[in-house]
């Protein structure tokens, strides 16, 4: 996967332990002398306005995902549960479908959990106990956001462990550009298994509706459409995974961030008022999609590269947010920072749903560690970090005092 730059071979190679663990320096080399970059998946972007412009433009579209994702996972349930979701559709597929689901997903649902997920926030770290020491990704960043999607779509609790078990599964296979045998596997059994219940779940639901997420997909309906079963539960997975693992890398990432640090920590500590500056640096800084593809409808020109019809266009997400050319001194940590205009979230009509709610966990576990542990430090020099398209530190020990 190579292109040649004035200075020699210009190499991408996100499989590589070295950038999996710290894939910023590589992306700085790649953006720097290459940056609309040709590999044989297609053409890598590492420019904040190469990508910007892509997730905005009507010339790209999300038309040959099916044929990506096959050559990725391979037919098979897991195909089926990750092709099939509106976030793989164009309009005007793409947004009758999100325009149903976003009014179930609406502002003022979000806004009306927040006391709920303060006193979640709180549990989890209760549970913690005395203890001077634990893994915060374990015991706090993945209990909490698993334990808000679960609530909302209104898993009983007892089966709340095996969703996460699944969603895990899947999000495995998804993230690994070429996955091996038994994470295929595992992934397809799990897809099975996941749709196979939720499926049983809605006939439950459409009997019995509660006050959740999924009794709110059942009746949405806008000028006279509804969603049908099937794209209920194809809905209910997507978000189930976005949900999930993406907040809680988020969550992780940024107490990484903010502990390594230190007079940022100190800051917040000092001035809890900036948590939400310190959110938006944590998103651009560290954000856990890192990479999202687009297919060109029309032969176009990105930079000084004529892009055919058809050609796979992959927006380094995390490449953009750290680009000098939009955020001075990009490396820098700096809650302060006052242009803070990430990608994070991706653009365009495709911009991250549940962004907002997102958002909320990330400052509220944040802003709840701060105040019951305003001396937190690492508990370890190294951190361990996922592989694959989904970036977030694998652990994170901590120590209170």
């Amino acid at each position: 996967m190579e292109g040649q730059s004035p200075r020699g071979p210009v190499i991408y190679n996100p499989a590589a332990a070295e950038f999996q663990q710290n894939p910023f320096p590589s992306l700085r080399h790649l953006r720097e002398h290459d940056p609309v970059h040709l590999t044989r998946q297609g053409w890598v972007l590492t420019r904040f306005k190469d990508c910007a412009e892509v997730l905005a433009s009507r010339d790209f579209g999300m038309q040959g995902i099916e044929d990506m994702l096959r050559k990725q996972v391979r037919p098979g349930p897991a195909f089926e549960f990750i092709a099939n979701r509106f976030h793989s559709y164009d309009p005007p597929e793409h947004t009758r479908l999100r325009s149903l689901v976003a009014g179930a997903f609406s502002a003022r649902r979000i806004q009306a959990m927040r006391v709920h997920i303060e006193a979640l926030a709180e549990q989890f770290l209760d549970r913690v106990g005395t203890g001077t020491s634990f893994d915060l990704v374990g015991q706090f960043a993945y209990p909490l956001p698993s334990s808000v999607i679960t609530e909302m779509l209104g898993t009983p609790m007892e089966e709340r462990l095996q969703l996460s078990v699944w969603t895990e599964r899947v999000l495995k296979l998804q993230g690994m550009p070429q996955p091996d045998k038994l994470t295929v596997e595992e992934g397809n059994a799990a897809a099975g298994d996941f749709m196979a219940y939720l499926r049983e779940f809605i006939k439950v639901r459409r009997s019995k509706p509660g006050n959740d997420l999924l009794s709110a997909l059942i009746v949405a309906e806008e000028q006279g459409d509804r969603l049908t079963a099937e794209e209920i539960a194809e809905c209910v997975a997507f978000l189930s995974n976005a949900g999930f693992g993406t907040t809680r890398n988020l969550i992780g990432s940024a107490v990484v961030a903010l502990l390594m640090n230190r007079k940022q920590w100190e800051l917040l500590v000092a001035d809890p008022s900036l948590i939400g500056q310190a959110v938006e640096e944590a998103l651009r800084y560290d954000c856990s999609l890192t990479s999202t593809p687009r297919f060109a409808r029309r032969e176009t020109i990105i930079g000084n590269r004529k892009l055919a019809a058809g050609a796979t266009v992959f927006c380094l997400l995390n490449a953009a947010n750290r680009d000098p050319e939009r955020f001075p001194d990009p490396d820098r940590f700096d809650i302060m920072r006052t242009d803070k205009k990430h990608l994070a979230f991706g653009g365009g009509v495709h911009l991250c749903l549940g962004a907002p709610l997102a958002r909320m966990q990330i400052e509220i576990a944040l802003s709840t560690l701060l105040r019951r542990y305003p001396r937190l430090r690492l508990g370890t020099e190294k951190i361990e970090w996922r592989s694959g398209v989904y970036r977030g530190p694998v652990r994170v020990p901590v120590v209170t005092d």
